[in-house]
């Protein structure tokens, strides 16, 4: 298990459990507890970070070091290893009071919980989805490389979406390229942002060959 204190937060990453509990405390009467339970996921996350040998060294300030009380935040460190080897860290929280790991050890926090993220309820591109009818036709904006403008394109295959590569036919010659979709959307034939007949059609998704293909 290893805990976090600061004047504002306090995080627990706890293997037994599987969880990471961070609360901040934003003002008076008012805190944010956010808690992730992973299966055996907090559990690797720990022991990829090695905690048995974390946060071995601190420079520490020098004695001369002016600090300002407005500024200044102290931390505290518990760290409790599965042997029931306890350690506890204290100092300020700046680059020199701080272990000198502990940049790369809270990167690891960070992408570990940015990768769960807020889930769909919070997601725009879910919500705000309309959904397409039998009568609709499905056009993809995509920009071409180093390319400043997107073009429309139509496809088939509902299952493209925003962020996909996929092969399209580009130029006099309709030679093959890839492109990247920037926007899909759904149009009923009379109210198409382009004529049909006048509108290219994306071959397929993009496959790893056709990344080496064009390298």
């Amino acid at each position: 298990m290893l805990s976090l204190f600061l004047t504002e937060y306090s995080m627990v990453i706890d293997s037994d459990s599987d969880t990471i509990e961070h609360i901040q405390n934003i003002g008076t009467g008012c805190s944010v507890t956010r808690t992730y339970k992973v299966g055996d996921g907090v559990k690797s996350l720990l022991e990829d970070l090695n905690v048995n040998t974390l946060f071995g060294h601190i420079d520490g300030n020098p004695e001369d070091v002016f600090v300002d009380p407005l500024e200044s935040r102290d931390y505290s460190i518990r760290v409790l290893t599965q042997r029931g080897k306890e350690t506890i860290l204290q100092g300020t929280y700046d680059k020199k009071g701080l272990p000198d790991d502990w940049a790369e050890f809270i990167d690891s926090v960070f992408e570990f919980l940015t990768f769960y993220g807020w889930g769909e309820i919070m997601n725009p591109s879910v919500y705000g989805k309309v959904r397409r009818t039998s009568r609709d036709i499905i056009y993809c904006s995509v920009t071409f490389q180093e390319g400043y403008k997107d073009y429309y394109y139509i496809t088939d295959d509902d299952s493209i979406e925003v962020g996909d590569f996929v092969l399209a036919p580009a130029g006099a010659d309709n030679h093959k390229a890839i492109v990247k979709v920037v926007k899909k959307e759904y149009f009923p034939e009379d109210r198409v942002p382009l004529p049909l007949d006048k509108t290219k059609h994306i071959i397929r998704k993009c496959t790893d060959d056709d990344f080496d293909l064009m390298d």
